[in-house]
C-alpha cells in the first residue's frame, strides 16, 4: 500500500511542517494582494473606458452640431446667392422696362418705331 501524500506531510518534522504552513500562508496572502490589485486595476480601466465612451459621444455630438451648423450656413449662403441672382435679374428687368418707358416718353428714342402709340408723331421730335 502506498502512503497518502497527506500522511507523508503530517509525518514530517514539526519545524519543517511549520515552515511549510507559513510559506503557504504567505503565498496565499500574496495571491490575495495580487487579486485585489488586479480588481482595482480592472475597476480603474472600466471607469476609464466609460469616461472615454462619454468623451467620444460628446465629441461626436459636438461634431454633428458643427456639421449641422456648416450645412445650415451653406444652405443660407446658397439661398443668398440664389436670391441675389433673382434680385439682379429683377433689377435688370426693371432697368430694361424703365429704359423702354423712358424711350416711349421721350418719343421713341431709337429702340423701335413701334412705340405702342404713345408718340403722336411716330417717334419724330418737334423742334
Amino acid at each position: 500500500m502506498v502512503p497518502s501524500p497527506f500522511l507523508v506531510w503530517i509525518k514530517q518534522d514539526p519545524q519543517t511542517l511549520e515552515a511549510t504552513v507559513e510559506r503557504k500562508r504567505e503565498e496565499k496572502r500574496r495571491m490575495y494582494e495580487l487579486l485585489r490589485a488586479a480588481q482595482v486595476e480592472l475597476r480603474e480601466k472600466a471607469e476609464e473606458c466609460e469616461m472615454l465612451k462619454r468623451k467620444k459621444q460628446s465629441m461626436l455630438a459636438k461634431q454633428a452640431s458643427n456639421q449641422k451648423l456648416v450645412h445650415d450656413f451653406m444652405l443660407f449662403i446658397e439661398a443668398i446667392d440664389k436670391n441675389d441672382a433673382e434680385k439682379n435679374a429683377q433689377k435688370l428687368a426693371e432697368k430694361a422696362m424703365m429704359d423702354v418707358i423712358l424711350d416711349m416718353m421721350n418719343g421713341g428714342g431709337g429702340h423701335s418705331s413701334n412705340n405702342g402709340g404713345f408718340a403722336a408723331d411716330d417717334g419724330k421730335k418737334e423742334a
